[in-house]
């Protein structure tokens, strides 16, 4: 490798470096590089990202809901403690959540555990209704699917390739 690729390859190091939080997990959001666990505020959290599109009660405080999109591969739960300090974050988009969804669930308590949908398409003849997730499956994008029946339950879920990575 030559002087040129030598350089290319620190930067590119030292980006992935300074992108990552204190314990090597990626940031989704650069945002998120703002936010000091314990010392960062609710208030803090809102001025950075705005209004959550849902609120959760969580055992240590509450968690404030922000899909990254739209249609993004990710949705945050930030956690605020009870003492109203930002205290980190999951993406709601796993694998590990979407095996908790079957059938029977409701529409709202899907949303509730993985946030809104990126897009939602009706069939009226098979009185369905498909919720699409896009979420990051390892290095890949992939789409997360939910279809509800007339009454608003889970009557199945898969997970399928993204047609933006397929291409034309």
């Amino acid at each position: 490798m030559g002087w040129f690729g030598r350089a290319v390859a620190t930067v590119a190091a030292l980006f992935s470096v300074a992108a990552c939080d204190p314990s090597g997990q990626a940031y989704e959001d650069l945002r998120l590089t703002r936010l000091k666990a314990g010392e960062s505020t609710e208030q803090d959290v809102v001025k950075l990202f705005g209004r959550p599109v849902a609120v959760r009660d969580l055992p240590s405080g509450k968690g404030l809901v922000y899909p990254l999109g739209p249609e993004g591969a990710h949705t945050l739960l930030l956690r605020i403690g009870a003492d109203g300090r930002y205290q980190g974050r999951e993406n709601l988009l796993t694998r590990e959540n979407f095996a908790r969804i079957g059938p029977g669930m409701s529409g709202d308590e899907v949303n509730a555990l993985i946030g809104p949908p990126g897009s939602v398409q009706g069939y009226p003849l098979k009185k369905l209704t498909a919720r699409e997730w896009r979420f990051l499956d390892g290095q890949d994008t992939r789409m997360f699917v939910v279809m509800l029946d007339a009454a608003g339950r889970v009557v199945s879920t898969a997970i399928e390739e993204d047609p933006r990575r397929l291409g034309p």
